[in-house]
């Protein structure tokens, strides 16, 4: 009898367990995921535009990440966003968030170095407890290395063409010009927080010089322009050159005193 009547308390109790099994089965009808995580950033006309899986940037960069979850009605969802950066196939941690949404800055670009972004989650049923991972697709990009091109005329003369004298860049860090005469008197100075800039086909072009210096439009002649700038690749760079004006102011002045 004894016997018996343990083989039926181990049977009841198999069943218990497995009833409740079941009604855990039957509470999770759903669980959390963030497949639609992504990176934003701001272009250069003020609009806010998804990062592009394998695409390359202009550094510096920040972006936006936003985890976007999904199904997480009775669930408690902790999350962390692993930023990594891939130098020469080597992966470094640069940071772990834990926010829904967070903003990180890039700087660092050229050639050999990417980043790879992946937002891990871990979520715990209120009702039961029970507690599963998930994890976003990766968000990978990279950023261009640098450049300075310095031209050497420009024709401030308000015809339209060629009338602003503009330095040529990619993915600058730091950007800082002087331009003097042939005096050594300084005309102008900017830097990358007071210059205007304009953005074409990649490149960022600082507005240095409309040719102005008191009032007026300088004379013809040439000019000489410093830039100091630092690369997203780490590239100081210390460029001088000669900026030739050419208005045809005399040229035309000469003309009319000869009619």
């Amino acid at each position: 009898m004894k016997v018996l009547s343990m083989k039926r308390y181990f049977l009841f109790a198999v069943c218990c367990l497995l009833m409740g099994l079941c009604s855990k089965a039957q509470v999770i009808s759903h669980f959390p995921n963030v497949d639609e995580a992504v990176a934003t950033y701001v272009n250069h006309d003020g609009e806010e535009e998804e990062i592009e899986v394998g695409n390359t940037y202009d550094a510096p960069l920040e972006v936006t990440f936003s985890a976007n979850p999904v199904d997480t009605v009775g669930y408690e969802v902790l999350y962390e966003w692993r930023i990594e950066q891939v130098k020469d196939g080597v992966a470094t941690v640069l940071a772990k968030r834990n926010e829904e949404t967070t903003v990180y800055t890039f700087t660092e670009g050229g050639e050999g170095i990417s980043y790879n972004i992946v937002l891990y989650i871990t979520y715990t049923y209120r009702e039961n407890g029970f507690i599963g991972e998930g994890e976003s697709n990766p968000i990978t990009f990279s950023l261009r290395g640098s450049s300075v091109h310095l031209y050497n005329a420009f024709s401030p003369n308000g015809d339209g063409t060629n009338d602003l004298y503009r330095v040529k860049t990619q993915s600058l860090l730091s950007f800082r010009m002087k331009i003097f005469n042939r005096w050594g008197q300084e005309i102008i100075s900017g830097n990358q927080d007071t210059l205007p800039t304009q953005h074409e086909n990649d490149y960022t072009y600082y507005v240095c010089w409309d040719g102005m210096f008191r009032g007026r439009v300088v004379e013809d002649g040439v000019y000489f322009i410093l830039v100091e700038a630092e690369g997203s690749d780490g590239i100081k760079y210390v460029r001088r050159g000669d900026i030739n004006v050419l208005t045809m102011s005399r040229r035309k002045e000469e003309s009319n005193g000869q009619e």
